[in-house]
């Protein structure tokens, strides 16, 4: 939920934006806000600060990512809409235009955020954001949508030795001519440094891993140092200054135009500006059968629902968290706020009795991410009668100081819906590691009076599946149909079991639950369930 500018906190308020709850896009939404504090996701680690390398001599991860992007999208062919961002290069990695450990660096950082939710191709739009943040860089929009590709596309990318010509013919191919081509050179090489275990004619003394020359004086920012030291010839860029004259690819390119975008882009403003827009259209280069989404902002109130279980007393298990933004224009605070949910049953009537959702406690409540955002976390958990049990809630905002209260209904489409006839049985679910795989065994209860014996609900099993000589695995799906556990009912539910095995790696996968879908009635899901969340032994049901 986006609080737009024009609310002042009275007695109600609605948000107008487009966001609504859930998005098939808070994954990535999630990955890219919060990066420290009471909840993180971790997407930010490594490169954060600026000049983090993992540990690996000469490596700076934030370069590596911008430079992955990159070579993801220089094969682009605009004429035909082939290529772009689709992560094809995981495929294309044995390629001498490809050279180096960087690809499989940056592939390896995504291991454990690929979903069926989150595209390799969309993680690789997300690294370039996250690295310019990390660096100072400008704030470049993120759009999802990105399909993978299954193979290899076009070589091409553009080599050091090439000669002007042939590097203007290939960004010209893909849709960027002399100033862009100019510009994204620049900003690309703001960070980083040349390697001269892959470059060893461009970097003087002995080819090791700690032996790397720098684009400029400071790599570990992003700022126009690149392009003010070219122009006052005081640059030690080795692809302008190199002993190599074949290979000084950095001088033919900003040389292009006689110095004019260069010269523009010595301006600190305008520097940022043009860096935001040409990485802007960067990610945006897709196949032209993607369509992207609109840009993903990062949400001021969001709710997490953990999956509604029953108890052993055969109540229902209400409980998660509200993630609101501090956003000063608005006059929210997170140390100034008090947190409810309302809800309504299944038929409909509202329930006067509140859901307080209290601040967490754990590290002071709050998440912290990029671009100065501070988030405050409030946690509630609340036992409901299972046949009355709720549809959908609205959150409270209420300011302590003022008393100004704002109530959210997730865009006026009724409240914050939640699945109650589908309950995911986590505690009576377990994953086994039986060594070479492991053994997965999901619970879950559907009201009785949408149980069918012929469309028994289904698991939707993202596997992980490893492929030879390239970096990530690959997602296969696997559904499986759910059996129905003879005998057992509580509260007008009955109970299902599926059972899978999974390969070794199956701890840190996801996977659906889902009922309905061949009853010609209402289909419940509950997406992006995880694996790393199950004991290794099942509950039992009582």
């Amino acid at each position: 939920m986006h609080i737009p500018s024009a609310i002042i906190l009275g007695l109600l308020g609605q948000a107008t934006s487009s966001y609504v709850w859930p998005s098939k896009y808070d994954h990535l939404e999630d990955l890219l806000a919060m990066h420290s504090g009471y909840l993180r996701f971790g997407f930010s680690d490594l490169v954060v600060p600026c000049g983090f390398g993992s540990g690996l001599p000469g490596v700076q991860n934030a370069a590596e990512w911008v430079r992955s992007v990159f070579h993801d999208i220089a094969t682009f062919d605009a004429s035909t809409g082939v290529g772009g961002l689709d992560a094809s290069l995981q495929f294309e990695l044995d390629r001498p235009e490809n050279v180096g450990s960087a690809f499989n660096n940056t592939f390896a950082a995504m291991y454990d955020f690929i979903t069926p939710q989150s595209s390799v191709s969309d993680l690789l739009a997300l690294s370039l954001v996250a690295a310019l943040a990390a660096c100072d860089g400008p704030k470049v929009p993120l759009r999802a949508g990105r399909v993978d590709a299954t193979e290899a596309g076009p070589a091409g990318v553009p080599k050091p030795e090439d000669d002007l010509e042939s590097t203007r013919k290939a960004f010209l191919r893909a849709g960027f001519n002399d100033e862009d081509m100019i510009t994204m050179v620049a900003c690309g090489h703001s960070l980083g440094n040349v390697h001269s275990v892959n470059f060893p004619e461009l970097v003087s003394g002995e080819a090791t891993e700690e032996n790397v020359a720098p684009f400029d004086s400071s790599p570990t920012n992003f700022d126009n140092t690149v392009v003010t030291e070219y122009l006052d010839d005081s640059t030690s860029n080795p692809l302008i200054v190199g002993a190599n004259d074949t290979m000084k690819s950095d001088k033919r390119v900003f040389g292009a135009d006689g110095n004019a975008t260069m010269s523009a882009l010595a301006d600190p403003a305008n520097f940022q500006a043009k860096c935001a827009d040409i990485f802007e259209r960067m990610l945006d280069t897709v196949p032209s059968t993607v369509t992207l989404s609109d840009p993903i902002e990062i949400v001021d109130v969001k709710p997490y629902i953990d999956p509604l279980h029953l108890q052993e007393d055969g109540s229902v298990l209400l409980q998660g968290r509200v993630r609101v933004r501090n956003n000063p224009e608005q006059k929210i605070n997170g140390d100034d706020l008090e947190v409810s949910l309302s809800y309504r049953d299944l038929s409909g009537a509202s329930i006067s009795e509140p859901v307080v959702a209290n601040r967490a406690r754990a590290r002071g409540g709050q998440s912290f991410g990029f671009w100065d955002n501070t988030f405050t976390w409030f946690e509630f958990s609340q036992s409901l009668n299972a046949t009355a049990s709720i549809r959908d809630f609205d959150i409270h905002l209420k300011t302590s100081s003022s008393g100004a209260l704002l109530v959210l209904d997730n865009e006026g489409t009724g409240g914050y819906a939640v699945t109650s006839d589908l309950l995911y049985q986590q505690p009576e679910s377990c994953l086994i590691n039986n060594g070479a795989a492991m053994a997965l065994s999901v619970t879950a209860a559907l009201r009785k009076d949408l149980v069918d014996a012929n469309s028994p609900p289904v698991l939707h099993l993202a596997h992980r599946v490893a492929r030879p000589g390239v970096m990530l695995p690959r997602l296969q799906l696997e559904t499986i149909a759910f059996e129905l556990i003879p005998g057992v009912e509580k509260s007008g539910y009955q109970y299902f079991r599926a059972n899978a095995t999974v390969e070794a790696s199956g701890w840190s996968t996801t996977f659906d639950i889902e009922a309905g879908a061949g009853t010609g009635g209402k289909v419940h899901r509950l997406e992006l369930l995880k694996t790393n969340a199950l004991s290794d032994t099942c509950g039992s049901i009582s």
